[in-house]
């Protein structure tokens, strides 16, 4: 790890030159060495002294071959990959954790996709082996995570038909898992890819993982339902029109648990600012009112459910604290 400390014998000029020439060591020199606009003082704009252009030269030769290195390992982890047959299980899932892990910098994500790697990636969603398949989810989460360029790569790809499928039909619990959060990477502040998901019926598979007896699949469902709901208010009457408060409220009265937190905030999210919605709460034979109103008596004094009891309660107001005749005139 670079330091800031006493650089030795190179004299008072360069006492604040990082020893070791890395990336968070070239950061922590920038920022000590940029004008402070809040106290509008600024830095000498002299020559640079011998150390610093000596430092600065090796920091910067260090990132070439760093980045050099990256994208040889990439090519080394695709070459396994292409490998014909299916032999070399666990080679090869080896070879998507690295892929994985290289790919965290936005830079590599890219030059994976621009030397073909992410084509062969989304192969391996269809791959008989459990194991590949989900590391496969994975890496295309890694890769198309605030990264619009992947993004874009991986709906050109058809991506998102197969992890939807994925999420909808594989024997795999773990699969599902991964490829919705791969679809919850690929959707995000992505416009495109929403519009994707809502024309392949996207909105049925959440509500079906929901409706699943997988923990981690129904609250990751449930999250980006309300991360879309937030990120696209018109996503609201799309839900509306195919029944999913009814659906929500539903699962509601089943026997409380955790993952009711996560039906609430969903639910929240699509109530809020949207009247059909919260018609649709009120329909008589949901309940809805005297489901909340049980509901926050029973977590009253838990503080572990102190979220869920917020949730509750917003739900009333939304819903339920205002007359018939204002939702009516407010349609009017």
């Amino acid at each position: 790890m670079a330091d800031g400390g006493d650089p030795g014998s190179g004299g008072s000029d360069d006492r604040n030159v990082p020893r070791n020439p890395n990336l968070e060591g070239v950061l922590r020199y920038a920022i000590e060495n940029t004008p402070d606009n809040a106290g509008d003082t600024p830095v000498s704009p002299g020559p640079m002294d011998v150390n610093r252009r000596q430092w600065l030269g090796a920091a910067l030769q260090q990132f070439a071959q760093t980045a050099q290195d990256d994208v040889e390992q990439m090519k080394t982890c695709l070459q396994t990959l292409a490998e014909g047959g299916e032999d070399h299980i666990e080679e090869k899932e080896t070879a998507m954790e690295e892929l994985m892990d290289l790919c965290c910098s936005i830079d590599n994500a890219q030059d994976l996709h621009k030397m073909g790697g992410l084509v062969l990636v989304i192969s391996y969603l269809k791959h008989r082996n459990s194991g590949l398949r989900w590391r496969a989810g994975d890496v295309i989460a890694t890769v198309t995570q605030n990264n619009p360029f992947c993004q874009a790569a991986a709906l050109e790809l058809a991506a998102l038909p197969t992890l939807l499928e994925l999420v909808d039909t594989d024997p795999d619990s773990n699969v599902r898992v991964k490829a919705l959060y791969a679809i919850s990477r690929l959707t995000g502040s992505c416009e495109e890819a929403q519009q994707r998901l809502v024309e392949h019926d996207g909105f049925s598979v959440l509500m079906r993982a929901m409706q699943s007896d997988t923990e981690k699949l129904k609250v990751k469902a449930a999250f980006l339902l309300r991360n879309l709901c937030l990120s696209n208010p018109q996503h609201k009457d799309t839900l509306c029109n195919m029944g999913m408060v009814t659906q929500l409220a539903s699962m509601l009265q089943t026997e409380h648990n955790t993952f009711h937190e996560h039906l609430m905030g969903a639910l929240v999210a699509l109530v809020t600012g949207n009247r059909q919605a919260v018609k649709d709460c009120r329909q008589p034979q949901l309940q809805l009112k005297q489901v909340l109103t049980d509901r926050i008596e029973h977590l009253k004094g838990r503080e572990e459910f102190q979220e869920e009891m917020e949730y509750c309660q917003q739900l009333l107001h939304i819903c339920f604290s205002q007359h018939d005749d204002t939702l009516a005139a407010a349609d009017r």
